[in-house]
This record gives structure tokens, sequence and C-alpha cells, in this order.
């Protein structure tokens, strides 16, 4: 049985060299991240700036929300 695997991966991979659209039908397509998402981390991040720069230290304080909520649509704008 595990003689077989070996041979197994080798037809996979001479599939796959031979007619990539063979095996693409195989995957799972992944739609590439958006800008949308990315811009408004941006936007939040900034935010999160101005109310720690003019809030003082309630501003301080609350920055955080939209900081982590920013840096959340960051990583999920990036894929």
């Amino acid at each position: 049985m595990a003689d077989d695997e070996p041979s197994f991966e080798k037809i996979v991979a001479n599939l796959h060299r031979e007619d990539p659209g063979f095996t693409a039908a195989f995957h799972e397509q992944r739609r590439p991240p958006g800008r949308v998402p990315l811009i408004i981390g941006v936007v939040l991040c900034l935010v999160a700036l101005g109310m720690l720069a003019f809030g003082g230290v309630k501003g301080a304080v609350l920055s955080v929300l939209p900081w982590l909520a920013g840096m959340a649509f960051v990583l999920k704008g990036r894929g």
C-alpha cells in the first residue's frame, strides 16, 4: 500500500504538468482580497491616532477600539 503513494503522486504531477486546467478543476477558486476592507482598516487606524493625539486620557483609552477594529480590517484586506 505504501508503494502506491509515490506512484500516485507521480501520476498527479504528470497530469498537472500536461494539463494544468484539469487539476485546477479540483481546487477551489480563491477570490483575491478586496481593497475595501484595507481602506476601512486604514481609516479606522487614522481615527484611533486622532483620538490618541487630541482626546487626552479618555481619547487614549477609547482609541484602542478603533485601532483593533482597523487592524482586523487591514489583515482581512491583505488576505
